[in-house]
């Protein structure tokens, strides 16, 4: 039966590859009608160079000229409301078109400081005469934005139909795009929202295109108007014209630029482990792990989750020979979940809870062979660790110290719902007791939930990072949930046995780049350095309508020499789409020169891509090729 499921995964993967060689042709020419259509092109990611079109390399006659207060930093074009007619840039462009073009740009609607006033307010963003595109907010509900279009005709304006919808919050990313075909400018937008099901165009509306209508040759776009209202900034993130009105189909091709990645259509990056259809429901590597064995082969695992799964935890498990080139499926596992995985005298134990949220009790199971087979957590002396309910936890790092293994976990046992029910403890046994009996381990306390930290903005901790401090007791590093924002972690430290955790209320708090997701750490003895592979969030994708424990589209490598002061060394995976696409809950070791970890990756797989970023449809190893060159840049 066995070499039967193999023979199938193998025909089902080459039918994949084929579908994906095929699929990878039809993208690659809708991608040459995009490029080839592309005329003038703003982005900001490189500051030297943000003021020129980077389509051709020919910038003697497309400089952009500044009218008032814009800065350029972090990718970002940044208009502030000081000159009498606000601030904008303003391109001298040609005007070949042959009434066929399509203007599309990325901004982020910008949040109304003051809402004292009742009038609505009205901000245009880019003229390109006679057309203006703005937006407006409504009378009723000054947080939510709609965008318009009018045209200049004669001594009236001429406004699109139908009517704005204010349909748009502040603080939210939107991607724009003005058509014009077949004498009609039709607009769309597409808003940008993490953990959601589409990333799709929506229509806005439209109006007639006078005969013999002339565009003008100058294109202004920022902040245009002033207003007795005050703003954050308005942030541009890009600005194209292509010279034809691009189909729906090219329209959701288009994704803003990001210095050194091109995200590829239909293929994930890495090498793909596992794969699973987002209409199955059958999300996969919900808690993803990876090990070493002495003979250099890696053992990943990863759970099943979602409605396919129902309440069922079922862990799959494979290995590599070849240093993650290829994967096989060696084993499944019923009642097992969000375990990490360990190598302990030549054995591979999984340490995690029996089933999800409210139900799981800490188990221990335990494989002497490769992990093709594993023991069953039948009672205390054979793996149920702690028999009451219940538990959560994630696969994070695992230390042997000081003659002990060292492990954190959270009961769910506080007031209230998820977060802040969770409350943190440590977990260690002797490294030579057997670790399947439940009398071999001793715990902390349990540290919860408190309202009033991040003055109010804590919604708790959770998946925290076992690790050695710099003083050489064990610290627990805590992905920290925001109610807004995000971009921290928390500090709990022991006492020397294990037995009492403490938080610093006024420290214990640190600026981690991608703390609101999980992340995982590890200490490098050759560098004297702790490595963090994290979901940071860069300012491009940064928006008040959301907070950042959902987004999962940047994957960066972080260094800090004390837990405390964390830098970026560099961005490792992205992608523009923050709805359907992530790469998160990664788990890495260190093989000689190299990281390698594995993910959970939601993906284009040339069918309907993943269900949401946080539902995913493929399991992924990668490789940072060096990591400690990355100290000298």
């Amino acid at each position: 039966m066995s070499v039967f499921k193999n023979i199938s995964i193998a025909v089902l993967l080459l039918i994949f590859a084929f579908t994906s060689i095929g699929q990878e042709k039809s993208d690659k020419l809708s991608k040459l009608f995009v490029e080839e259509g592309l005329q003038y092109s703003w982005n900001f990611e490189i500051a030297k160079t943000a003021l020129f079109n980077n389509v051709d390399g020919n910038i003697s006659d497309k400089k952009l000229d500044i009218e008032g207060k814009v800065i350029f930093e972090n990718g970002l074009a940044k208009f502030y409301r000081t000159a009498a007619n606000g601030s904008f840039l303003r391109a001298s462009i040609r005007s070949e078109f042959n009434r066929e073009l399509t203007l599309w740009m990325r901004f982020l609607l910008p949040d109304i400081k003051d809402k004292s006033g009742t009038d609505p307010i009205k901000l245009g963003f880019l003229e390109f005469e006679p057309f203006k595109l703005y937006l407006a907010t409504s009378q009723k509900d000054l947080r939510k934005y709609g965008i318009g279009l009018n045209m200049q005709q004669g001594a009236e304006h001429v406004g699109q139909e139908p009517a704005l919808q204010y349909n748009l919050k502040e603080g939210s990313w939107v991607q724009v795009a003005l058509l014009f075909e077949n004498g009609k400018a039709r607009l769309y937008y597409r808003l940008e929202q993490p953990n959601q099901d589409a990333n799709n165009w929506c229509y806005i509306g439209r109006m007639e295109v006078p005969t013999g209508m002339q565009f003008a040759n100058v294109l202004r776009f920022g902040m245009l108007e002033r207003d007795q209202h005050i703003f954050d900034p308005l942030c541009i993130d890009e600005l194209r014209l292509y010279d034809s009105a691009l189909d729906i189909e090219n329209l959701g091709n288009l994704w803003p630029v990001y210095q050194d990645f091109n995200p590829n259509k239909n293929y994930p990056p890495g090498v793909v482990i596992d794969y699973s259809p987002a209409k199955t429901r059958r999300f996969i590597a919900g808690s993803p792990s990876i090990i070493m064995l002495d003979d250099g082969t890696y053992i990943a695992k990863g759970d099943d989750y979602g409605p396919a799964v129902g309440i069922s935890e079922l862990v799959r498990v494979y290995k590599s020979a070849d240093k993650g080139a290829t994967w096989s499926k060696i084993s499944e596992i019923e009642g097992m979940t969000w375990a990490s995985m360990l190598v302990h005298k030549e054995a591979i134990y999984m340490l995690g809870t029996s089933a999800g949220h409210g139900l799981g009790h800490v188990v221990v199971i335990k494989s002497t062979d490769g992990g093709y087979t594993w023991s069953k957590p039948t009672d205390v002396h054979h793996g149920k660790l702690i028999s009451d309910l219940s538990y959560h936890t994630a696969p994070v790092p695992v230390v042997f110290h000081n003659g002990r293994i060292w492990r954190t976990m959270e009961d769910e046992k506080g007031p209230g719902g998820w977060g802040q029910n969770f409350r943190a403890f440590l977990m260690s046994a002797p490294q030579d007791a057997d670790l399947l009996q439940a009398d071999s381990w001793t715990r902390s306390n349990a540290l919860g939930y408190d309202s009033s930290r991040l003055q109010g903005n804590f919604k708790g901790w959770l998946e925290g990072n076992t690790v050695l401090g710099p003083d050489g007791r064990i610290v627990n590093v805590l992905r920290v949930s925001t109610a807004t924002g995000g971009g921290k972690a928390a500090l709990i430290t022991y006492s020397e046995d294990g037995t009492r955790g403490v938080f610093d209320e006024k420290n214990g708090f640190i600026d981690f780049p991608g703390g609101s997701t999980k992340f995982h750490i590890l200490y490098d003895e050759k560098t004297g350095m702790y490595w963090s592979l994290s979901n940071a969030v860069p300012e491009k994708h940064r928006g008040k309508a959301y907070s950042e424990g959902m987004m999962r589209n940047t994957l960066v490598l972080m260094t800090s020499p004390d837990l405390v002061q964390w830098t970026i060394r560099k961005t490792v995976l992205y992608h523009p789409d923050i709805a359907k696409h992530s790469f998160q809950y990664p788990t890495f070791l260190m093989d000689g020169d190299d990281i390698v970890f594995v993910a959970r990756t939601a993906y284009d797989d040339g069918k309907e891509g993943a269900y949401k970023q946080h539902d995913v449809n493929f399991f992924t190893f990668h490789r940072v090729a060096n990591f400690r060159e990355l100290l000298k840049k």
